[in-house]
Formats: C-alpha cells, structure tokens, sequence
C-alpha cells in the first residue's frame, strides 16, 4: 500500500513541470561541479609547477653565482609555490564574482566578456555583435565579432577591421548610432601624446582605436585594483626569492620581475578565463520547455 503511494506521488512529480526543471538543474549542477574540480585541478597543477620549476631553477642558479645554494629546498621550494598561488588564487576569486572585469593590464583594452554567456549590453562592457564601417575610399562594410574573448572582427570575406576607419556605425537595439574619429581644427585625426585615437558617438560614449567595437568604460576601482594585483604578484615573487630562497636583493628583483611577467603573459589569462567558464556555468539561467497541454 505504502509503495503504491510512494511510486503514484513519483509518478505526478515527474509527469508535472517540477520534473523537467528538477533533472535540468541536477544536470546544470553535475557540470558546473565537474568544471569546478577541473578548476581546483588545475590550481593544485599551478602550485605543483611553482614548487619544481622555482625550486629547481633556484638550487642550479646559486649553483652558478653564489658559493653554495641555500638549505632546506625540500620546504622552501613548496612554501615559495604556496605563497605565489594563493596570490594569483586571491585573483581568480575576483574574476569569479565579476568576470572579464579583472584582466591583466595587457588585455584590459583587447578582451571583452562574451555577452551571449553572460547576458551582457555594451554599457556593461559586452562587444557589439557587428558594425557598419566607412573605410578610407568610403566604401561601407559590415564586420562581425568573431568567436571567443578577442576583440576581433572581420568582414563576410574574412577581411580584417580598418585600423583607422572613416565611421563607425551600429545598432543600439534598432536605433543607429555613430562613432566618429577626433580631430583637431585642420581636420587631422587628433591623437594625444602616449593615447590611442578616439571615437565618439552623439551621446558622447567612446571607443578607442585598437579597441573598436566595445565602448570605453570607466571603472577606477577595478583599474586600481588590478594594478594592486599585479604588484602584489610581483612582491610575492620577490618575497619568495629574497627571503625563502635566499637570492641578493637585486638578484631577486630582476628574477622576480622575469617570473611575474611570464606568469602574467602566459599562464594568468588561460586561468582566468577557466575561472570565467566556471563562473558562467554557476550563474546560467535556467531555461525548461515543457509541452503544451492538449486542448
């Protein structure tokens, strides 16, 4: 009796919409859980890297240089890694809870957030999907957004974005607005010293040049908060090799600013953007079709 009214309230549930939305969500979570362990993964593997690589690096170099390396490499080498992977861990939090908001300096003009994944306007930073540019021989042209985090657009035939185009035009959902270059009183496109060329529209929003199509937005806290990361990398580094591994001061400067650029050119951005799929994944809505009831 028991049973048969168990297996009848398993049955409705599942017949009713709450079945489809429950399965879907217990999917969602499942793959979000999988990309998370592959997440702190590769966090375990970031560390495991700086422990070897540091490590040995540092006991052949004062090999070279110094009379005699340090002692006790077996602790050094995996505090060293700790300390610089709780760091760059400090930075994917934050890159979790906003992502595309906390790049490195070098990417802060060239990456945008995936405004399909994330739901995002161009206010908020997302690229525009596609714009209408005037080149220089004023021919216009169509250029799409091509896939991925890149700033890149490229025209049906696969040709690149002017550098320097005439006009810019696109569609701020269905009305047109135009970014057009500054220029100075003689009609010269008007570039400041050490700034890139900027484009303006009617309501005064701007893209830059080597930036086109993502509009500039100001953010100084975040912009102040990622040059304090990029120094706090570099000061654990050279925390690392003055205090832990030994080195001279100005030994440890110049190597820790060598190991904080690599790690920042090459190893930060594929972790950062591992941190943005996970966090995409948690923050996905949820979207169930159910079938209409027959009349």
């Amino acid at each position: 009796m028991y049973g048969f009214k168990y297996f009848n309230a398993f049955y409705w549930h599942e017949s009713s919409k709450l079945g489809p939305l429950l399965r879907k969500r217990a999917t969602n979570v499942d793959s979000w859980s999988r990309t998370l362990f592959g997440l702190l993964f590769g966090v375990f593997l970031l560390w495991l890297s700086i422990t070897v690589v540091s490590g040995a690096f540092s006991h052949f170099l004062q090999g070279r240089i110094y009379s005699q390396p340090a002692d006790g490499f077996i602790w050094r080498a995996p505090a060293s890694g700790a300390i610089i992977t709780l760091t760059l861990v400090m930075w994917m939090m934050l890159d979790y809870g906003s992502p595309g908001i906390y790049r490195p300096i070098h990417e802060l003009q060239s990456y945008t957030p995936e405004n399909k994944k994330a739901n995002l306007k161009p206010e908020d930073g997302a690229p525009y999907p596609s714009m209408t540019v005037t080149r220089a021989d004023g021919k216009k042209e169509v250029y799409f957004k091509q896939p991925g985090n890149r700033l890149e657009y490229k025209s049906k035939i696969n040709l690149p974005l002017p550098s320097t185009p005439v006009e810019i035009e696109v569609d701020d959902e269905g009305k047109i607005s135009v970014f057009k270059p500054e220029k100075d009183a003689k009609g010269n496109y008007l570039r400041r010293t050490g700034q890139s060329l900027v484009y303006k529209d009617e309501r005064g929003r701007q893209m830059i040049e080597g930036g086109l199509g993502a509009l500039v937005i100001n953010r100084p806290g975040a912009t102040f908060l990622v040059l304090f990361l990029h120094i706090l990398h570099f000061i654990a580094w050279f925390g690392c090799l003055w205090f832990l591994f030994e080195f001279q001061p100005l030994h440890a400067f110049g190597l820790g600013a060598a190991f904080c650029l690599l790690m920042t050119l090459f190893f930060l951005p594929p972790l950062l953007n591992f941190t943005e799929t996970v966090s995409k994944q948690r923050t996905k809505p949820e979207v169930v079709s159910t079938p209409a009831k027959a009349a």
